[in-house]
């Protein structure tokens, strides 16, 4: 494979800071997200499941909060401690964390998956970084 078809990062650094709408307390530090591997999405999908208690009958709101907290516990590879803490967010009282955080990580997907696909041969170079997964072959 050559440098030619490398993609752009695959990660993402961001500073976030949020009150928790039920329990006032300010939520703050610095995570680092990664996109999830093929073998990430099945665990994201497994964790999911699990989450849900394989019910075909879950509310579509419960599913969405177990979606985001199952895709968050496997693509954040660096957060503070009170991430751990609280079981990455599945202790937490507050939804709006967890979907702050999602959301913080679902627009780095769209801008990630637009810069691969959305025509400008400059977003996809060699002379981007990435963390090594490559387009094409030689």
């Amino acid at each position: 494979m050559t440098d030619k078809f490398r993609l752009p990062s695959m990660s993402h650094k961001f500073k976030f800071q949020a009150v928790g709408k039920e329990s006032q307390i300010n939520w703050t530090g610095d995570f680092e997200y990664q996109r999830p591997t093929i073998g990430e999405r099945g665990q994201i999908d497994r964790l999911r499941a699990s989450l849900n208690g394989d019910l075909a009958t879950i509310d579509p709101i419960t599913d969405d909060l177990h979606s985001a907290l199952a895709h968050l516990r496997f693509t954040l590879k660096k957060f503070p401690d009170w991430w751990k803490d609280t079981q990455y967010g599945t202790a937490l009282y507050d939804t709006n964390i967890i979907l702050d955080l999602y959301k913080e990580c679902a627009a780095f997907e769209r801008e990630w998956q637009k810069r691969v696909s959305g025509g400008n041969p400059d977003d996809v170079s060699e002379t981007k970084e990435s963390s090594g997964d490559s387009l094409g072959a030689e």
